[in-house]
């Protein structure tokens, strides 16, 4: 099979830590990147505005933001996502099944379940751990960064694998009062060429609707229970667990049939990221999220946000059409390598 060159080596800078952790011996796996394939949840409403969606949980992709919406199901609803990151450098899918249940777990008012898969896909990855004694010049037992560019003179010899990562939720929620809690038991295999991984944990949530007039409040507790990761190679990884806040204030406009929704979150880590991360001091880190959606007649929706997660390029916009049953959202997120490449997301849900 003929490779471009180029598209091999844009993939190498981008996956340089997976590179380093895998495909070179004696690396270690930067575990507090470990599962980050499902930190953009799903559905393109969600990205539209930003990722500020903890608060706002009104959808099937309610499942990864902030189960506890699932509280509020009235219908059984799919939905079903696509997304190219960096032009066509990843694909992720996203796929959601919810529906309103008759029993309560803790005795309340309403619940309702819902079962996701996200799936994310890379190609042609260079794998360069056969090549390591080329590699090595200075028999150190080694490969330093200056040896390493030696690759781009070996790119014959280079083998090219496939990364496939799939995360699969079962979520469920009940409304308590004036508060929703829910949950969401996730099962996460990862394969890498040769490698793979498998892995459990656990997010808890809660929302809050009207908390204070027309004010929602949402908090999701991701990978409360701390998600491990048992990799074939008998190396493993853990993915530590983050606070998610966020708000969302809806605000009906009768006299032009609109409504006007403005949310925000903030996610905050614990695992050391530093600079990666839009905020940080000492162990700590934070990305925060807004967005705005406007609403015409319920059917047609306008939306932007900040996103300041890495791969959402900071700026993040979309729209949504919606003919009963059937909804159908887009969303833009920009260029955040400056490779001329951006992110597209369109997902399509029907109620049923």
């Amino acid at each position: 099979m003929i490779v471009n060159p180029v598209r091999p080596l844009r993939r190498l800078s981008l996956l340089a830590t997976v590179l380093l952790g895998v495909a070179l011996p004696g690396a270690a796996h930067a575990d507090k990147y470990a599962g980050a394939f499902m930190e953009n949840g799903g559905g393109a409403r969600a990205l539209g505005m930003g990722a500020a969606f903890t608060a706002v949980a009104d959808d099937p992709s309610t499942t990864f933001w902030n189960p506890a919406g699932l509280a509020g199901v009235t219908n059984r609803e799919v939905l079903l996502m696509h997304s190219e990151q960096f032009g066509d450098l990843i694909d992720r899918d996203f796929v959601s099944y919810v529906q309103p249940v008759g029993w309560r777990l803790f005795g309340g008012e309403s619940s309702g379940i819902g079962v996701s898969l996200i799936r994310l896909g890379v190609d042609d990855i260079p794998f360069t751990n056969h090549l390591t004694d080329e590699l090595d010049v200075n028999d150190d037992g080694a490969v330093d960064n200056d040896e390493l560019l030696r690759l781009f003179d070996l790119q014959d010899q280079i083998r090219y694998k496939s990364d496939q990562e799939l995360g699969l939720l079962l979520s469920y929620g009940e409304q308590k009062g004036a508060w929703r809690v829910g949950g969401s038991l996730k099962f996460v295999r990862q394969s890498i060429g040769p490698y793979s991984s498998l892995g459990v944990g656990a997010d808890l949530a809660v929302l809050r609707p009207a908390i204070w007039k027309r004010l929602d409040f949402g908090l999701k507790l991701q990978d409360v229970t701390t998600t491990y990761l048992s990799w074939s190679t008998g190396h493993n990884e853990i993915i530590t667990p983050a606070i998610v806040p966020g708000l969302a204030w809806r605000q009906p406009v009768p006299r032009w049939d609109m409504d006007v929704t403005l949310a925000g979150s903030l996610e905050a880590r614990f695992d050391n990221r530093g600079d990666a991360d839009q905020y940080h001091s000492g162990s700590m880190s934070a990305i925060a999220h807004a967005g705005m959606e406007l609403g015409f007649s319920r059917k047609v929706f306008v939306r932007t946000g900040f996103d300041g997660g890495f791969d959402a390029g900071h700026f993040a916009a979309g729209a949504g059409f919606r003919l009963d049953p059937l909804t159908i959202d887009y969303a833009y997120a920009g260029d955040a390598l400056e490779i001329d490449e951006v992110t597209h997301r369109i997902s399509l849900s029907v109620r049923f």
